[in-house]
């Protein structure tokens, strides 16, 4: 990995936690996310208008896979909303970011694919980081701490980011298929994809009854924007460093440090509680992702 590629990488990781920190920090709704992601998109509309003017064609599968992987994402930022509403970043960024990955792994293995002795070491890792993130103290363990809420739609979100995941490798195919730069389509999908997530999102708010979270959430616009913005340009300096790098495992394995980042970030700027078993289970799961990431 060169360099520069290692610096994009670095900064998207501190961009990905701040996001959620800021979003954290709004007190975050689904029609908060919702704004963001429509405002992202929108900052990416000449893209997309452009390139759906050139000469290329997409399959009918390009759409629907489209379609279904702003819904997954939707899934995901609905439930990381709900989530923040019940927990700290603290409890809710590792698990949410780390069970993906894992998710991903435990697949692979089910599908008969032979996994070296450090991945499977790094689940391990990862399933006892994940397990201590939750705890207060390590004396006073007890099993209903994995049933609170925020842990729950933790969990919901890691759902929803291993569909969205497996559907945009798919649609990205699909795409390289009709020769443009790689730039160039990475900025066009990720565009097409906050707006369908956007409009996915406020599907929960066209009735009466549940306008007036959307208005609210207006009045806070310029926050939501910066968050869309912020969500937008993370994922693209990741496509960029994976243009840059021969390994794609590495940019994996260093996008783990916004884990980290994010559970100090909390403890920092909201003044979240930095319980022992948090900030153990953190680092545990960093490790550990490292670890499944380098197979």
């Amino acid at each position: 990995m060169s360099i520069f590629a290692f610096v994009l990488v670095v900064v998207s990781a501190i961009i990905h936690a701040s996001w959620n920190l800021l979003g954290k920090s709004r007190t975050p709704t689904p029609a908060f996310f919702g704004l963001a992601s429509l405002g992202a998109g929108s900052l990416l509309l000449p893209v997309l208008v452009y390139v759906l003017s050139l000469p290329i064609s997409l399959p009918t599968s390009f759409w629907w896979l489209l379609l279904f992987s702003g819904f997954c994402q939707m899934v995901y930022m609905a439930s990381l909303a709900l989530a923040y509403q019940q927990a700290d970043v603290g409890v809710v960024y590792p698990i949410a970011r780390a069970l993906p990955v894992l998710m991903v792994a435990v697949t692979t293995a089910l599908l008969g694919q032979s996994l070296p002795l450090s991945v499977w070491g790094g689940m391990v890792v990862v399933t006892a980081g994940c397990l201590f993130v939750p705890l207060v103290s390590f004396r006073q363990w007890h099993w209903r701490a994995y049933t609170q809420l925020g842990c729950i739609w933790a969990l919901v979100a890691a759902i929803g980011t291993a569909g969205y995941s497996v559907l945009d490798n798919t649609a990205l195919e699909l795409l390289v298929a009709t020769g443009l730069p790689s730039w160039l389509i990475a900025m066009f999908y990720l565009g097409a994809q906050f707006l369908v997530t956007g409009c996915w999102l406020s599907v929960f708010y066209l009735s009466k009854s549940e306008r007036h979270k959307f208005a609210a959430v207006w009045q806070d616009r310029h926050i939501a924007l910066l968050t869309g913005s912020m969500m937008g340009g993370t994922y693209g300096l990741v496509l960029w460093a994976m243009t840059l790098t021969e390994n794609v495992s590495y940019i994996v394995a260093l996008r783990q440090l916004s884990i980290p980042v994010g559970v100090g970030l909390g403890v920092w700027l909201l003044k979240e509680p930095s319980y022992r078993p948090r900030v153990v289970g953190a680092m545990l799961v960093c490790v550990g992702l490292v670890a499944v990431s380098l197979r």
